[in-house]
């Protein structure tokens, strides 16, 4: 079988025979991958080059860097509704260069049995991974993660694609990799089921903020009020609670669905530079009232790096000129009142208690 070493072109598979546990050597393909394909210019657009990088000043500490490529060398944008069907005539990641492919992933069959014991219906099988270049890339090694690529899905999030993604970052050893997910009508640009994974290398707001829990819901919190986002944040602490996060997430997007409301999710260590024993997993999930489809109507995206608190601009005015108060009031205005749209199905426990509670338990990891 070809190795990705040899050749910055060549595919390699990888079966995945303990999905719950760090990997190096899962890592280390994926990043000597990425890396030869990146330095040779197979598929990038460009070279990433971050030509500056700042954090606002203010409470929330937006990371705010500048990539120009980004804004002028990136691949159009689809537009597509929210529940639009997967069209075979438009773009998708089947139709991309083979040597666009980092790796092929095949995760085994642990990780599928423990999400899909409570889940009827649920395959107990491998679940097939492709691990794809982003060849408009924000950080390094930016890539995309299509689970059942070869399924031809549309652009919403699937039960098995759900456990795909915890398993992955629960996989890679250096907890500076984060997940996220843009759903129609909040700025995905394929209709074709994937995520994103990225590396960033400094802490973000969403990692440490308080939680409020959500009566009649195991494990599910939201974002207090005060925070620039409005969000619902499922908390992973032990590894035998993956099935109730995975369950958890899929009917919290389902109820959005039913309620055409788009949405963004955002998947992160709370703590970056520990041991594995020593953090939890947040994922956040960011409904939107308003949908958005156009990638130019603001000065920066509002989707799930700069709701959580990471925002890459294309323009240097933007990155000089952008302040903590225009950014707050530029993702709620993207947002709108969700916790109002949702309130006759998330009911929160006593916030005051609840959040120091939450806090008080992510420190003692």
């Amino acid at each position: 079988m070809s190795d990705p070493e040899q050749s910055p072109r060549a595919v390699k598979s990888y079966v995945v025979h303990d999905a719950l546990g760090p990997d190096s050597e899962l890592q280390r393909l994926l990043q000597t991958a990425w890396s030869k394909r990146h330095d040779a210019g197979v598929g990038f657009r460009y070279r990433l080059r971050i030509e500056r990088e700042r954090v606002i000043e203010g409470q929330f500490g937006f990371l705010l860097q500048l990539n120009k490529q980004r804004l002028t060398e990136r691949r159009q944008p689809q537009q597509f509704q929210l529940a639009a069907p997967f069209d075979p005539t438009k773009f998708h990641f089947a139709l991309v260069d083979p040597s666009e492919v980092l790796l092929e992933l095949r995760i085994d069959s642990a990780t599928n049995r423990a999400c899909a014991s409570h889940s009827k219906g649920a395959s107990a099988g491998q679940t097939a991974v492709s691990l794809m270049i982003n060849n408009s890339p924000l950080t390094p090694y930016h890539s995309l993660v299509l689970p059942e690529r070869e399924l031809l899905r549309p652009q919403v999030l699937t039960l098995a694609s759900l456990r795909a993604a915890l398993a992955l970052l629960m996989r890679l050893p250096d907890r500076r990799y984060r997940l996220g997910y843009n759903s129609p009508g909040a700025l995905a640009s394929v209709n074709h089921l994937h995520l994103h994974l990225l590396r960033i290398d400094r802490d973000l707001y969403v990692q440490s903020a308080d939680l409020i829990p959500i009566k009649g819901f195991p494990l599910l919190h939201r974002l207090p009020d005060h925070l620039p986002a409005q969000g619902f944040c499922y908390v992973l602490r032990d590894q035998a609670d993956l099935p109730t996060v995975c369950e958890g997430l899929h009917r919290l997007v389902s109820t959005l669905l039913e309620r055409r409301l788009a949405h963004n999710l955002f998947f992160t260590w709370t703590h970056l530079h520990e041991s594995s024993t020593s953090s939890t997993i947040r994922v956040v999930v960011y409904p939107r009232i308003r949908q958005c489809a156009n990638k130019t109507a603001c000065s920066f995206n509002a989707a799930f790096l700069e709701l959580s608190g990471f925002v890459p601009v294309g323009e240097p005015s933007d990155f000089e000129g952008l302040t903590e108060v225009s950014v707050v009031r530029a993702l709620r205005e993207a947002q709108g009142d969700v916790y109002g749209a949702l309130r006759d199905i998330f009911a929160e426990e006593n916030p005051s208690a609840a959040s120091e509670s939450v806090v008080a338990a992510d420190k003692r990891q």
